[in-house]
């Protein structure tokens, strides 16, 4: 165990030393333009250089990381996502909740390709342009569904599964429609990478 402290001590001696030399010959403003550069570089290397030139894979981007944290929520306690469904009452009892809590994470899933402006054929990108369309659609007619009845037997809206709790409501009808929008626009305007 003392070995191990003090090889990494001397490491972390040596690094002191070498960025100390950067230092003395640098003012701050020039490191702070060294790394802002740094960064940009970083960042301009992990999007495709299609990103750049139009604002739509910016606003499909952020689409997917909004479906991304609703695909979480509701696939961290899939086990109990067929019961937060089976609150809403929809008619066909047992066997419309089990669908759902299948098909609508399904849907988010599928729709990430599109989303992420990922290469596909045309086949798959409109298949993944249709899913990306369809669940938030199904999210609103669910909220409009529980906002018309008072909410079923449960109060639990289900947007993140079972994991965080979120009301069915107003707020949700208001969100999901939201949603359906934002995507509806970015269907539209989302061009093919090549």
């Amino acid at each position: 165990m003392f070995v191990f402290v003090t090889s990494l001590s001397v490491q972390y001696a040596e690094i002191i030393y070498s960025a100390s030399g950067i230092e003395k010959n640098t003012t701050l403003l020039q490191r702070g333009a060294v790394y802002t550069g740094t960064m940009k570089q970083f960042v301009r290397s992990v999007f495709p250089h299609e990103f750049y030139g139009h604002p739509a894979y910016w606003r499909a981007f952020a689409l997917a990381m909004v479906f991304l944290v609703l695909i979480i929520g509701q696939l961290f306690t899939f086990e109990k996502f067929d019961e937060v469904t089976a609150g809403y009452d929809l008619p066909g009892g047992f066997f419309t909740s089990i669908t759902l809590a299948g098909l609508i994470p399904l849907l988010e899933v599928s729709a990430l390709p599109y989303l992420l402006s990922m290469k596909l054929s045309a086949k798959w990108r409109n298949v993944s342009r249709f899913a990306a369309i369809a669940a938030p659609a199904v999210w609103t007619l669910i909220a409009l569904w529980l906002n018309i009845t008072g909410g079923g037997t449960t109060n639990e809206g289900g947007l993140f599964g079972a994991t965080l709790p979120s009301a069915g409501g107003l707020w949700m009808l208001i969100f999901t429609g939201t949603l359906l929008w934002a995507t509806l626009l970015v269907a539209r305007e989302l061009p093919m990478r090549k």
